[in-house]
């Protein structure tokens, strides 16, 4: 299955750097905690699907459509 879902971590400053593919956004989520673990920070779920970019901190998670 091709990657669908890129996770990202925004830097100091504002720039985001990508930090690895996934095939689903359940599997994201799951990433997205142990990056979160080992090393904190601002990290965002990229839904090449539908275009979507999802805060990971989010206490409910809202969708942002460009």
């Amino acid at each position: 299955m091709k990657n669908q879902v890129d996770i990202f971590k925004k830097l100091p400053g504002g720039k985001m750097v990508w930090v690895r593919a996934t095939e689903s956004v359940d599997e994201a989520k799951v990433q997205l905690r142990r990056l979160e673990y080992i090393n904190p920070g601002d990290y965002f779920i990229y839904d090449n699907r539908f275009g979507g970019l999802m805060p990971s901190l989010s206490p409910q998670p809202e969708i942002f459509v460009h």
